[in-house]
């Protein structure tokens, strides 16, 4: 097996050596410009209008073709396409977001805490030395801009790509959903984009999606379901309120009964050496200007993250069972409603696009790329779904300081170096051997 690999490494370095000059087109002062430009505008979820028209145009400016889909009123994805001279060769698509997790109308104090980089007025984004920093620059704007440089670099090398090369800029990826009183576009987000993509034309063989892993191959992630537990209670001035049920205390030891159920569910269900995450993410209760009333409900939302093979409904029998010893032992009797069902991802290690960006980011980095797994969420549950081998593989930080909203800069140059050999590689194999899976 261990020759099998090095003859195809030994090949492909050799493929390589044929286009030695090809990165040497890559223009790193645009590539850099590009992010900034992107970062410089603010594009929280349901908000991505103007950074999906700037994105459009630079795309279009590049010779690609380029359609702009409505998924509803002011958000649009990109969708560009730079046609390979082959119809039988493979097409790969670089997917990513054009969405962040937070606008600069956030309360400063919330930003600050979360990173100590954003701006909390324009400009949004600026460079210090060999980082640039702010809003979208990590999650994942410059990883649009290393897409981007891919078609400039092989359109100034007048390298012409046997498949179709795709980049696709898409809104609401970001891990936001509607519940209750909060609807609206600013809520659509998980995968809303890139659903509609893919049921619009937008597809691949493979793809890859530039998300902050720290320029490590992840060919597998979590999937994820959130939970909204719920009590009613009754409604009593406080003066009358002796010996009635209050639901916030009621909740608080729902609340302790999942603390004591987590370590056992991570332990039974642990992937790749890592553990499941848990997150009360919120509660609800009452109203904080009626103090003088006990609560007439509680309402606890829940994020249970769980690994490929699995699925919702074994999640969900998970927290019924937590339920119903509350029940048993407690006499508390909750609602459980599930409000999101995230999918995992998973492709095998050994599919030709994870060869590909390992035999690249070896050629440009010297040595093996590093597998990670982690519980966070990407469209690549999406894409995979849809017959499409998606892996994410991107930028992030520096040495030792993945931080939101920075981005090392060298490691983008080089992140977009190795898309550019992976593009060429994958467009220049047939449809057959890049979606046969290697042995």
């Amino acid at each position: 097996m261990q020759s099998k690999v090095k003859r195809l490494g030994d090949k492909w370095l050799q493929h390589l050596s044929q286009e030695t000059n090809l990165v040497k087109y890559l223009d790193s002062k645009k590539l850099v410009q590009d992010a900034l430009d992107l970062v410089n505008i603010d594009s929280p979820t349901g908000k991505e209008g103007d950074v999906g028209e700037t994105y459009a145009s630079k795309l279009r400016a590049l010779g690609m073709r380029v359609t702009l889909q409505e998924v509803e009123q002011g958000r649009h994805n990109v969708l560009a396409i730079l046609p390979g001279d082959k119809p039988g060769n493979a097409t790969l698509m670089f997917n990513g977001h054009l969405d962040t997790s937070f606008g600069a109308s956030e309360d400063p104090e919330i930003l600050k805490a979360i990173s100590p980089y954003y701006q909390s007025q324009p400009p949004w984004g600026r460079i210090e030395g060999d980082w640039l920093y702010g809003s979208g620059a990590f999650n994942m704007k410059s990883a649009l801009a290393a897409y981007a440089s891919v078609a400039r670099t092989l359109q100034d090398s007048n390298v012409k790509l046997g498949g179709d090369l795709v980049i696709a800029g898409v809104v609401g990826e970001i891990e936001k959903a509607q519940v209750d009183k909060y609807v609206g576009p600013q809520f659509r987000g998980y995968g809303h984009g890139t659903a509609y993509l893919v049921s619009h034309g937008g597809t691949a063989d493979a793809a890859v999606l530039g998300e902050p892993t720290g320029l490590r191959l992840m060919h597998a992630h979590s999937g994820s379901c959130w939970f909204k537990i719920g009590l009613k209670g009754k409604l009593v001035h406080t003066g009358h309120s002796s010996g009635v049920k209050n639901v916030v205390l009621q909740m608080n030891r729902i609340i302790s009964a999942l603390e004591n159920w987590i370590p056992d569910y991570q332990e039974r269900f642990s992937f790749m050496g890592a553990k499941p995450t848990v997150n009360i993410g919120s509660i609800e209760g009452g109203w904080p200007w009626r103090a003088s009333r006990t609560p007439a409900f509680c309402n606890l939302y829940v994020d249970v993250r769980f690994p490929p093979r699995y699925n919702a409904l074994d999640i969900k029998q998970e927290v019924e069972s937590v339920l119903t010893r509350v029940r048993k032992e407690l006499d508390i009797s909750a609602d459980l409603d599930l409000y999101v069902t995230d999918e995992w991802s998973e492709i095998d290690r050994g599919e030709y696009v994870c060869d590909s960006i390992n035999n690249a980011h070896t050629h440009i980095f010297g040595k093996p790329v590093e597998t990670v797994y982690f519980s966070w969420s990407s469209d690549a549950n999406i894409l995979t779904r849809h017959g499409i081998k998606a892996v994410n593989y991107g930028p992030s930080g520096g040495p030792g300081k993945e931080t939101r909203s920075t981005i090392y800069i060298p490691n983008l140059i080089d992140c977009a170096k190795v898309y550019t050999l992976i593009a060429n590689d994958i467009c220049s194999k047939s449809r057959s051997q890049i979606r046969k899976s290697q042995s």
